[in-house]
């Protein structure tokens, strides 16, 4: 389970995800690169930053950050499939790969901030 929760290995999935599949996933979509980069850095870099400082309070951080991001993005990705269409729904896809690293990084800190709870409960406990 730490091997799951280390905060150096969610670090490099975010910068591998700023860097290589978001340029990848413009480039399919649509034929131009450093976009969705450019957006996904003002999107996760704060999160990456805040993973890269290994401590516990920016790791709260870090998931509230996510949190955030999943619920707005969640927002336009469901109303997008509600009210447009299929051809709004065809654009809501390209958020999908923008929702799933912010959930990935929500559930990763709610982990580690439920492991530290647990920790501390038993200290109390002893």
């Amino acid at each position: 389970m730490k091997k799951l929760l280390s905060k150096k290995k969610i670090f490099k999935t975010n910068l591998i995800f700023i860097f290589i599949f978001l340029n990848i996933w413009e480039f399919i979509l649509s034929r131009e690169l450093f976009n969705g980069m450019i957006f996904g850095l003002l999107m996760f870099g704060p999160v990456a930053f805040l993973w890269f400082m290994k401590t516990l309070r920016a790791s709260m951080l870090a998931t509230f950050v996510s949190i955030f991001e999943v619920t707005v993005l969640a927002v336009f990705v469901i109303e997008g499939f509600e009210f447009g269409g299929v051809l709004a729904a065809v654009k809501s896809i390209y958020w999908v790969p923008y929702l799933a690293m912010a959930i990935i990084n929500m559930i990763v800190g709610l982990k580690i901030y439920a492991d530290f709870k647990g920790r501390k409960a038993k200290k109390v406990k002893t």
